[in-house]
């Protein structure tokens, strides 16, 4: 019986943890873009990094969140609104940092939907 219980929950839990793990990947792919496009000396270099950006969160998207579904695809949107506003600004670098200002602000608001509280930690989800 112990053996049922155990495989039942491998069987379930591994598909959501692979979904968990490979959004934590775009993640920090994500990350890594921001970072470079913050340290964007060019025009075409900065375009570039928000073309990765932009990628990875169409992918976030489309493998989607375990909880909080509907604010984690708003914040999505509302970050891929600020990424267009910038490429369409046409390379200027100066207003494409107070942009990618606000899409870290707005990266804090929406990653504090998912910190787990006190209970889930010991209990889990």
């Amino acid at each position: 019986m112990k053996f049922l219980f155990l495989v039942f929950l491998l069987v379930f839990l591994k598909p959501i943890h692979a979904q968990e793990s490979e959004l934590g990947l775009v993640m920090k792919e994500m990350a890594l873009s921001y970072k470079l496009a913050r340290k964007a000396k060019s025009s075409e270099e900065l375009m570039a990094h928000l073309a990765n950006i932009e990628s990875a969160l169409k992918k976030s998207k489309q493998i989607g969140f375990n909880r909080k579904q509907e604010e984690s695809i708003k914040g999505i949107d509302e970050v891929l609104k600020l990424v267009s506003e910038i490429k369409n600004a046409g390379g200027d670098l100066e207003l494409a940092q107070k942009k990618l200002l606000k899409i870290d602000q707005l990266r804090k608001q929406y990653h504090k939907i998912h910190e787990p509280s006190f209970w889930q930690l010991i209990f889990g989800n």
